[in-house]
């Protein structure tokens, strides 16, 4: 029979944890630099300097990250034991920029040096309560800051130390998969590409994978019991867009017109924090829509109104379908620009005027598969046509510019007239996740390691339904593939479309947790990341080794993905 040895009979894993964090931290890897694809190599010579892969060099490797601009790698080992039970452990290895450190930016990637130099800058310059919180985490010794310390590379120390002692087990059940990916701060192009490659690790290798557990961090101002918390799910976050059409005229003679700037007010006053916009799917309030841009589109001045306008809007999900998110926002847009109009019908006719641009209008709302169609009518010649005006755009324009481009572009195509809304996605779409009722024994053995494990180590870690900060979960989890064919529709820039099904596997994030991520006071609570989590990772994988290779069965989605799907994305 294998045997597992136990994480708590090995010596200094706390210290063993911190080590990792700071070599890691070191080598600083922020999104998008040369330091971000450089990273593997540094993560790679950690790996092999566990004596297990020291004799196993071919199962350590980085493989190209598909279709990523910047030629970035993900980092894969795989310890094996015996059966096909497999436990994947997996991260991010990007970090955000250090420039909010300011002068403190030349060591915000050098725990040792930038703590005695944030002491003493909050000694003198902190105000506000989380400065001040700041200075007693740090002087009070249980924090390490440092760009990177908590999101997330803390979180990776924990999945080497786990991944190492599961090594050196004699014999051991199982087997431990470490994934670390590049990019999840951006547009996750790590963790999209590692999706698929796991269906091909897991055919090539023999493996049934029977849970991933994502190693990202959380936040905690209080004393960490929000913090301590393994999460069954993960929001997923779409970027509802409104390309908006008025009716433009001179200025002098403002009633002949419609402005897009009045418009596109009203919806953003309609849209912002809407409660009925907000997800509370299972009695469970989600996060409330909040707008990320609101432009008019007229690049030069002079006294003619704008006409074009856009708008976007993020959107958290955990349990609405995309295509009910958009008709929400369909409807109440309608609702919206139809009593925009009776406003300014109401003004004009204060001022004398029964015949203005408002008088007799009525606004057209639209989706951009609906505007699509309309464009395409009659146009064999369309997707040619269209790709090509895509292709010649600048390249370097985020994905929400390229999209109120392509709509305006679209618009033109389809030949109508303002005032008007059409209503899309205008970025990269992370699915919501969540363990359901087909992973109700995969829960069963989460409950029962993390809660043995949490009382052995005496601490309480709380079960939390949702992720609330976007994360990779999204392309390991389990989706609707309807709903991803939904959101291709309607989402105008290919490469903001998702090209391949997430993994459809059991999916839970447990990771560090700290205080101020993405901040210049980052910081990660040692005691709790370092000593704590590398036990609960280890009581899990433990827990899983131990389940029976019969009632492992790979999702259907992640074995093969469903015909339709392919379908709709080759087109």
């Amino acid at each position: 029979m294998p045997t597992m040895l136990p994480l708590s009979a090995q010596p200094h894993v706390a210290e063993q944890a911190q080590a990792l964090t700071i070599e890691m931290v070191q080598a600083a890897s922020i999104t998008g630099t040369a330091g971000e694809v450089q990273f593997p190599e540094t993560l790679l010579t950690m790996l092999r300097r566990i004596p297990y892969f020291q004799q196993r060099p071919q199962q350590v490797w980085a493989a190209d990250i598909a279709h990523d601009p910047l030629a970035r790698r993900n980092v894969y080992a795989l310890a094996r034991g015996e059966g096909r039970q497999t436990v994947v452990l997996t991260g991010h290895y990007d970090v955000v920029s250090t420039a909010n450190y300011g002068p403190h930016a030349p060591w915000a990637c050098d725990p040792a040096e930038l703590l005695p130099r944030l002491i003493a800058d909050l000694q003198v310059n902190a105000r506000s309560e989380a400065e001040h919180r700041a200075l007693a985490d740090l002087q009070g010794g249980d924090f390490l800051p440092g760009r990177g310390t908590l999101d997330m590379k803390s979180g990776l120390a924990a999945g080497l130390v786990v991944l190492e002692h599961f090594a050196q087990q004699p014999a051991p059940a199982g087997n431990v998969l470490f994934v670390a990916v590049a990019d999840e701060e951006v547009s996750s192009h790590g963790a999209r590409s590692a999706a698929p490659d796991l269906q091909a690790l897991a055919q090539q290798h023999n493996l049934d994978i029977a849970l991933v557990i994502n190693l990202d961090a959380t936040g905690d101002n209080g004393d960490g019991q929000a913090g301590q918390a393994v999460y069954v799910g993960t929001v997923g976050k779409l970027l509802v867009s409104a390309f908006v059409v008025g009716v433009d005229t001179h200025a002098g003679y403002a009633l002949d017109g419609i402005n897009v700037n009045f418009l596109t007010s009203e919806l953003a006053r309609a849209f912002e924090l809407n409660p009925d916009l907000t997800d509370q799917s299972g009695g469970l309030v989600g996060t409330p829509p909040t707008l990320l841009k609101q432009t008019d589109l007229k690049t030069y001045y002079d006294v003619t109104t704008p006409a074009r306008a856009w708008l976007c809007v993020n959107v958290l999900t955990h349990g609405l379908g995309a295509h009910e998110v958009l008709e929400r926002f369909k409807q109440l847009a309608q609702d919206t620009l139809d009593q925009a109009l009776v406003t300014l019908r109401q003004r004009a006719e204060a001022l004398g005027e029964l015949r203005s641009a408002a008088h007799g209008s009525s606004p057209l709302v639209l989706t951009t598969q609906e505007l699509w169609q309309r464009a395409a009518e009659g146009r064999p010649d369309m997707p040619q046509a269209y790709r090509a005006f895509e292709q010649s755009l600048d390249p370097t324009l985020d994905y929400p510019a390229r999209s109120a481009q392509l709509s305006s572009w679209l618009w033109d195509a389809a030949g109508l007239l303002g005032p008007a809304a059409v209503l899309g996605f205008a970025s990269l779409h992370y699915p919501h996740t969540q363990l359901g009722e087909q992973d109700a024994h995969t829960l069963t053995k989460v409950r029962g390691a993390v809660a043995q494990a949490s009382a052995a180590q005496q601490v309480q870690v709380t079960e939390r339904p949702v992720f609330t900060g976007i994360s990779d979960m999204s392309w390991f989890g389990r989706s609707d593939a309807a709903d991803i064919a939904f959101v291709n529709a309607n989402t105008l820039v290919q490469a903001a479309q998702i090209h391949a099904l997430p993994a459809g596997l059991p999916c839970i994030n447990l990771g560090p947790w700290g205080r101020d991520y993405h901040q210049w006071l980052e910081r990660v609570h040692k005691p709790y990341s370092f000593g704590v989590l590398p036990q609960l990772v280890w009581a899990l994988v433990a827990a899983f080794m131990e389940q029976p290779e019969e009632l492992v069965e790979q999702p259907e989605e992640f074995m093969e993905q469903p015909k339709e799907f392919i379908e709709q994305a080759e087109a």
